[in-house]
């Protein structure tokens, strides 16, 4: 099903579109990196050293839109990577940790995902984003672990909330996300699953190029 409606989706596209989308999408997410790194500026909140807490769990958990791997899978293909990545996620199940998770600190010391910069919109605001309650304030959304590790930043986020301090909200850049592919944006799916449709998508919109299939109507 979901291959016959790519399928649907791609013809008559301009490729240009695709890497459109893309940019678009880095956009918001360097725009999210920008308010976090204000925020940990601002209050010293951060993870614990070499915390992999967030990661260690069910990929259903963790769920996202294709939309977000658009940029990762545009550069896998690229590198020649995609196809191998594709096996490996054909031996794993939806509810499996995340395929791009690495348990160990030694293997990578940033976080545990060996795609940190290319990293969806809930990995990069867990933790570390707000929620705004029904009279309309901003809720901080903090991760216990931080909690544990750093109170006093803790305590001066809420402090520097009330001053005026601005935090991400998950809800708006999910909005933002959604706009830059009306469909591809609207649903999320599991991890695991989300990497494998982005990755062959962009796989067929290269295949249809090559064939000369990709173009304007």
């Amino acid at each position: 099903m979901w291959l016959r409606e790519v399928l649907l989706l791609i013809g008559g596209l301009p490729f240009g579109d695709l890497y459109n989308k893309a940019n678009e999408i880095q956009e918001i997410l360097d725009s999210v990196e920008k308010i976090l790194r204000n925020v940990q500026l601002e209050t010293g909140l951060s993870c614990p050293p070499s915390c992999r807490e967030c990661c260690k769990t069910s990929g259903d958990a963790i769920q996202v839109t294709v939309t977000e791997f658009l940029p990762l899978s545009l550069r896998l293909w690229n590198e020649g990577k995609a196809t191998q990545l594709l096996e490996r996620l054909d031996s794993v199940y939806d509810s499996d940790e995340c395929i791009l998770f690495e348990s160990s600190s030694a293997v990578s010391e940033e976080g545990g995902c060996t795609e940190y910069a290319s990293r969806p919109l809930l990995c990069r605001l867990f933790g570390f984003s707000g929620i705004i309650n029904r009279s309309g304030q901003v809720i901080p959304v903090v991760c216990r672990h931080m909690k544990n590790y750093c109170p006093l930043s803790v305590n001066n986020l809420f402090g520097k909330l009330s001053n005026g301090l601005k935090i991400p909200i998950f809800a708006d850049y999910s909005s933002q996300i959604r706009g830059v592919d009306p469909y591809m944006g609207a649903n999320t799916f599991p991890v695991n699953l989300a990497l494998r449709r982005a990755l062959e998508y962009v796989g067929l919109r290269f295949d249809y190029t090559g064939r000369g299939y990709d173009r304007t109507a």
